[in-house]
Formats: C-alpha cells, structure tokens, sequence
C-alpha cells in the first residue's frame, strides 16, 4: 500500500475488505492519525492514517545540482473530512481500516528481505519489520498495535465531571 511517498504493507490475512472514497465521519478530540468513522459492510470501523505513525524515511532531494538529505515527515490532517481514495478493512476486535492511496502489488516476503524494526526508532512499536523490495524500503505494519500507536497517549474514554 502507499500513502504520499511512504509504502507499507500488512500481511494478506490480516485483511477483510477493501472500499473506495468513503467519506469519515469526525470524531470529537481524536488524535490526528485517526480520520474519523466508516461504516463498511454494515461494521463501524476507525479509519486510521498511517502515515503520521510511521518513523520518517530519509529522503535524497537534488535541486540545483546540489543534493540534500532530508529526514522530515510533514502531516497535517485535512480541515473538513475528505473521502479516503482507498480503505483497507483490517481483521480483529479493534475494528480499524487504513486510509491509503493506492494498494500495490503483492510480494512474497524472504527473510533475507527483512530487517527487524529498531527498537528505539519512533514508530517502532508499529512495524513488524522493514522490508527492502526492488528499490524501496516497505513497512511491514503489526495491526494488533495499530489503534495503541494511534491513541498513544490519548485516554480512550473521557471521565465524567
């Protein structure tokens, strides 16, 4: 799957369905990487973003003949809800989906392709590993602690006054 220039993956078993510009349904006080609700095949759904929870990627710029390295990662969450080009409807009790941009490609996963996540890296508690497929670097997402890493730091349910 891609988001911006990012490309990440699940395992094709951790996957129920697919859809297409569906439009969330905001939800008050929710953390930037979550977009809001769908609905998809009569499930509600947290709708998450992975590109803010993902550890930034250096990326070689060349402008002017002169090359720079940058290791920014810029999200800024859309004003009003915008449709997600694609959901990825993901198994498990957490109910969630991605909001990606497109879905490749499926590859066969070789241990000599992957790199464990570093331990100390932000967003590491996210990724299975990192995988090297042609010329790109693949982040092998772990759904189990997706909506963890979305909600890092939020308290799930406000306390009554």
């Amino acid at each position: 799957m891609r988001t911006g220039a990012r490309r990440f993956a699940v395992y094709a078993d951790e996957v129920e369905a697919t859809g297409e510009n569906l439009t969330p349904t905001p939800l008050p006080f929710a953390p930037a990487p979550v977009r809001g609700v769908v609905s998809r095949r009569g499930r509600i759904l947290t709708l998450i973003d992975p590109l803010p929870l993902l550890p930034p990627v250096n990326l070689n710029v060349t402008l002017n003949g002169a090359t720079a390295t940058t290791g920014a990662q810029t999200f800024a969450p859309p004003a009003t809800p915008t449709p997600a080009p694609l959901v990825v409807a993901l198994k498990g009790d957490e109910q969630l989906a991605l909001s990606v941009q497109s879905i490749e490609h499926g590859i066969e996963l070789y241990d000599t392709e992957a790199s464990d996540a570093a331990e100390d890296a932000p967003g590491s508690s996210l990724l299975r590993r990192t995988i090297q497929h042609d010329t790109h670097a693949v982040a092998l997402l772990d759904p189990a602690r997706l909506f963890d890493a979305a909600m890092q730091g939020v308290e799930r349910r406000r306390q009554r006054t």
